[in-house]
């Protein structure tokens, strides 16, 4: 993703709600995670980019906050910086180990116990550019594997498929190179594909349904 498509909101995007005080507090969904960012408005580097944490239980927020990785966060002068982090230094391709690290903090984030009184709706759509979408579930949960063997090295299972329920995309010959014009809907990890679409509203009408029908598959939230 490219800093310029993520998109802050001063509504948190899982729960719906926004949070207004003295400080400047926005909201940034980045593919499958929803960032908080906070601006102190004093300080070398006043905004402070950190995983969202207002949907969880209180046994949820206890966990993420004494695990070590709610520590991944970052401080830069100014939300464009900001941008610039998430989309590039968040899913670092450094080295193979340092990208393991993110995968599994995303991973330890998207386990923790949801409440689902504070989700604004079982999932969310996240424009990446204005010819693609996804529907990303709120509560993944449900999609974790069930098999004790499959686990990082510190024992914490691994989830059993992507948060990402459906995917819109508009393919063209001057966009894509395709020999049509309109919009394709994939679903269970490009496994399953609808029929050419031609208007935007259906498309996202069709994201929406089939991401539900996706959801209730998995077990729906939990």
């Amino acid at each position: 993703m490219l800093a310029e498509h993520i998109k802050l909101t001063r509504r948190n995007p899982i729960t719906g709600r926004s949070r207004r005080g003295v400080r400047d507090i926005q909201y940034a969904a980045v593919n499958d995670v929803v960032f908080r960012l906070t601006h102190f408005h004093s300080g070398f580097q006043p905004v402070r980019i950190e995983l969202a944490d207002e949907h969880l239980t209180a046994a949820g927020l206890h966990a993420w906050r004494h695990s070590w990785y709610s520590n991944l966060i970052g401080n830069m002068s100014t939300f464009d910086e900001a941008r610039e982090w998430m989309a590039e230094g968040f899913r670092s391709q450094e080295s193979a180990e340092l990208l393991a690290h993110h995968e599994q903090a995303v991973e330890t984030w998207q386990m923790l116990d949801v409440d689902p009184a504070r989700l604004a709706a079982p999932f969310r759509v996240v424009e990446l550019t204005s010819d693609h979408y996804l529907a990303v579930a709120n509560d993944p949960r449900p999609l974790l594997w069930q098999q004790d063997n499959l686990a990082w090295e510190d024992g914490t299972p691994r989830l059993g498929g992507s948060s990402v329920l459906a995917e819109a995309s508009r393919h063209s010959p001057s966009l894509d190179g395709a020999d049509y014009t309109g919009w394709i809907i994939s679903s269970e990890g490009g496994r399953c594909y609808s029929d050419i679409i031609e208007r935007k509203s259906v498309a996202m009408a069709c994201l929406r349904t089939t991401a539900a029908e996706s959801l209730a598959e998995a077990g729906g939230p939990r």
